[in-house]
């Protein structure tokens, strides 16, 4: 059998000599190539050059007509790093809103290959293509036809889905991709979901006076997905912008702030958030702290206890006990509080909240009612009275 030694040692020996100038003698900066390497480019690790490539045989024995490939090799291109061609609107576990039964939950996606300029390098034919996976298991694919092209290489797809989590995959190429088998995908979860609905407040009201030691927050918001998170932000500035956090959790509705200053306008607002991150932002509210309490008082007055609460207000200028009875007019005793302990000082101001009913639970009747404080501090017990009107 007739051999062919078929080899190129001149061109091998100055390759190996390009090679070691590239290995270990160039320095700082960087080289990108974009014709013969299509795009290759050296990076420098240390004192070394490492190209983005593969190496390929292009020598050999000729053996009849066959060539046994051997040492001498050439480059040829290969990205080893993801060129992300697809640019989700929204993070890769996602939710969609339809507010009405006629709405269609909508998902976004950008065809964004970083060599896409005008055009010039668009997905390949029936490209991109979705995957939906519904709740009971089920899929369904949609291939670009399906899909609703817009401006800037955006893609949508609109569909009328019940609440319910579902999976997505949204999978693109062109022809001159070629990591991962020539495709790129994107995965996740899709929610579709509601917004909380149906936010009210209950304290403070807009424009309400309140105790700049004990301000408390609470309100009232319905939701068809839950557990809801809550966001408040609070401050003097009338401006959302201006605002800070001061709470941020869970159930109970409800959150009480001291330390605000006296005589002074706040404003706050509130965001509320459903488990898959649908969430709606309040309206900018308002309300004023009060100065140092003289006189023992409850507000409103009169109240509705089937409608809400009353607040006791009343100054605490040491550190102490206090707590309050109330009395029909003909003398009965109704009600009767906890003892409470409170840190005083001469600018404190304290609040007990009643909730209209008696000592076993049972709603007061519509009329007129005296509560009797008892304070103790500083070695003396004082007590004040105020009147109290039920009406429902």
């Amino acid at each position: 059998m007739k051999k062919i030694l078929f080899s190129v040692f001149l061109f091998f020996a100055f390759f190996m000599v390009t090679y070691s100038v590239f290995a270990g003698e160039i320095s700082g900066g960087g080289i990108s190539v974009y014709q013969s390497l299509n795009h290759a480019s050296f990076a420098m690790q240390g004192n070394w050059w490492n190209l983005d490539s593969a190496i390929l045989p292009i020598g050999g024995e000729f053996m009849e007509d066959e060539l046994e490939p051997y040492f001498f090799q050439e480059f040829d291109y290969v990205p080893d790093t993801v060129v992300d061609i697809l640019k989700v609107d929204h993070p890769k576990d996602t939710y969609s809103v339809p507010v009405t039964g006629d709405e269609l939950a909508v998902f976004r996606v950008q065809y964004a290959d970083a060599y896409n300029q005008n055009d010039t390098n668009p997905p390949s034919a029936g490209y991109p293509m979705f995957i939906l996976t519904y709740p009971n298991g089920s899929t369904q694919t949609f291939t670009a036809n399906e899909l609703e092209k817009g401006d800037n290489n955006y893609y949508k797809i609109s569909l009328k889905l019940e609440r319910g989590e579902y999976k997505y995959k949204y999978i693109c190429t062109n022809d001159n991709y070629l990591y991962n088998d020539g495709f790129y995908m994107l995965e996740g979860n899709w929610y579709v979901t509601s917004k909380p609905y149906d936010f009210d407040v209950v304290r403070p009201k807009d424009e309400e006076t309140t105790l700049p030691d004990s301000t408390n927050f609470a309100w009232t918001v319905l939701s068809d997905e839950g557990p809801l998170q809550y966001e408040i932000y609070l401050g003097t500035r009338p401006s959302k912008d201006g605002l800070t956090k001061i709470h941020s959790g869970g159930d109970p509705k409800e959150h009480s702030v001291s330390g605000l200053e006296h005589t002074r306008q706040y404003y706050w607002y509130m965001v509320i958030t459903n488990g898959h991150g649908a969430s709606i932002e309040t309206k900018l509210y308002t309300f004023n702290t009060g100065g140092n309490v003289k006189k023992f008082f409850n507000a409103p007055n009169p109240f509705n206890p089937t409608r809400k609460t009353t607040s006791f207000v009343f100054n605490m200028p040491e550190s102490g006990t206090a707590k309050i009875v109330i009395y029909s007019e003909y003398g009965d005793k109704v009600w009767e509080s906890e003892t409470y302990n409170f840190t005083g000082d001469i600018m404190s101001s304290k609040e007990i909240v009643y909730n209209g009913r008696d000592n076993s639970g049972k709603m007061l009747y519509n009329g007129t009612y005296i509560a009797v404080l008892t304070k103790k501090y500083g070695g003396q017990t004082k007590a004040e009275k105020c009147r109290i009107l039920v009406i429902k």
